[in-house]
C-alpha cells in the first residue's frame, strides 16, 4: 500500500483512487477504516461524483463506510449508485444488498429482513440479497425462536434485551442454514457459502453435518491448504483424532510440496505451521488412544497410526516447527528477532536435545 491513514489528507486524488484500485484486488483482506477514510476524503473533494470508471470505488467506499458506522457518507453514495443503475437492466442488483445492509447498520432489523425478502420476490435471481438475508439470520444468537406455550393462562417467558430484537424480526440461525442449503442447491459451486454453512454447522456444534459441507468445499478447492486446515480443525472439534491428523498431514502435504520446508510454511501466511500444531496435538492424543477408541476412522491395520511411525512423524514435525521459525525473517542469531520464538517453541515441544536445529 502506497498510503496510509497518516498520509490520506496530503495524498492526491489520483493517488487515493489508485490506493482504492490497488485494495480491490486483495478482497480477502479487511481495509475498512482505511477505504472510509479515504473516501471521506475524496467525497470533501467532490472526487466521487458517479461516472462508469468510478462505479467499483464508490460502491467499494460504500460498503467500507456501512461496516466503520459513517452512515451518512454510505447513505449519499447509496442514493448515487441507485440513481445510476436503475436504468439498467438487473442493475439494481448491486445496490439493492447495499440499502439492506444500510437498514442492517441503523439496527432495524425488522426492516431490512422485510427489505430482502420484498426484493427477492421481485426478483429470486438476485444472488447478492439472497446472501445478506442468510447472513442476516445467521447473525442471530438466536438458534430457533421460543415455542409459544399452550397454555392460554399462562405468561410468556421474558426475553434477555440482548436476543429481543432478533426475535421480534425473527431471525434465527436455523433460519439461515435453511436458506444457504436452498442456495447451494442452485449455487453449488460457490465455495465460501459452503465455508460459511460449515461454520454454521459448527457454531451449533453438528461437526458431521459441518463435515460434510467442508467435503464438498474440498471438491471445489482440491489444493487450497486453508480449506484442508478447516477440515482438520473441524475434525479434531468433532472427537475424530485420526481424521484430524490425516487432514493435518495433508495440509503440511500441501504447502511443502515446493521449497524447503521452513521458507514454505511461512509463506503459507500461517496454514502450515497451524496444520503442524494441530497434528502434534492429536499425536498426544493417539498415543494414549485405547483399543475402546470409537474414532470413525481408527483402524488397528493403519500403518500411519502405528507407534513408530507416530514418532517418526513427531520427530519431523518438530524439526518443521523449529525451522519455519529459523527461515522467518529477521533470522535466527542470537538475540534475533526469531530466536525467543525459537527458544519458546523449542520450550514447547519439550526435546532441545531430541530436535537439534541450528
Amino acid at each position: 500500500m502506497t498510503v496510509d491513514l497518516a498520509s490520506i489528507d496530503s495524498a492526491s486524488t489520483g493517488q487515493l483512487l489508485a490506493e482504492l484500485s490497488l485494495l480491490r484486488q486483495w478482497p480477502d483482506k479487511s481495509h475498512s477504516h482505511l477505504v472510509a477514510r479515504i473516501g471521506l476524503a475524496l467525497e470533501r473533494r467532490n472526487a466521487l461524483k458517479l461516472t462508469k470508471t468510478k462505479t467499483d470505488a464508490i460502491e467499494q467506499v460504500a460498503t467500507a463506510a456501512l461496516e466503520t458506522g459513517h452512515l451518512s457518507l454510505a447513505k449519499t453514495l447509496i442514493a448515487r449508485l441507485t440513481a445510476h443503475f436503475r436504468e439498467e437492466p438487473y442493475g439494481l442488483h448491486r445496490v439493492n444488498y447495499l440499502a439492506g445492509m444500510l437498514l442492517e447498520a441503523q439496527g432495524d432489523l425488522a426492516a431490512a429482513k422485510e427489505f430482502y425478502q420484498q426484493k427477492l420476490r421481485d426478483d429470486e435471481t438476485d444472488v447478492a440479497v439472497r446472501k445478506r438475508l442468510t447472513a442476516l439470520h445467521l447473525s442471530s444468537p438466536v438458534v430457533d425462536l421460543p415455542a409459544a406455550s399452550s397454555s392460554s393462562s399462562s405468561k410468556p417467558s421474558a426475553v434477555p434485551a440482548t436476543l429481543a430484537p432478533y426475535v421480534a424480526a425473527s431471525l434465527t440461525q436455523s433460519q439461515g442454514i435453511a436458506l444457504l442449503v436452498s442456495y447451494l442447491d442452485t449455487y453449488y459451486l460457490d465455495l465460501s457459502s459452503w465455508l460459511v454453512l460449515s461454520t454454521a454447522y459448527s457454531a451449533l456444534a453438528q461437526y458431521p453435518l459441518a463435515l460434510t459441507a467442508l467435503d464438498h468445499a474440498i471438491v471445489l478447492a482440491p489444493h487450497d491448504p486453508f480449506v484442508q486446515l478447516k477440515y482438520a480443525e473441524t475434525a479434531y472439534s468433532a472427537g475424530d483424532v485420526p481424521l484430524a491428523y490425516k487432514a493435518y498431514l495433508r495440509t503440511v502435504e500441501m504447502a511443502t510440496e515446493k521449497g524447503t520446508e521452513g521458507e514454505v510454511m511461512n509463506r503459507k501466511g500461517g496454514a502450515t505451521r497451524r496444520a503442524v500444531l494441530g497434528a502434534k496435538l492429536c499425536l498426544a492424543r493417539l498415543r494414549t488412544a485405547t483399543s475402546s477408541d470409537k474414532s470413525s476412522s481408527r483402524s488397528d491395520d493403519d500403518p500411519s497410526l502405528a507407534p513408530k511411525r507416530l514418532d517418526e512423524m513427531d520427530l519431523l514435525l518438530s524439526r518443521l516447527l523449529l525451522e519455519s521459525v529459523a527461515a522467518a525473517p529477521g533470522g535466527a542469531g542470537p538475540g534475533g528477532p526469531a530466536q525467543s520464538t525459537k527458544d519458546a517453541m523449542r520450550s514447547w515441544l519439550g526435546g532441545a536435545a531430541a530436535v537439534n536445529v541450528k
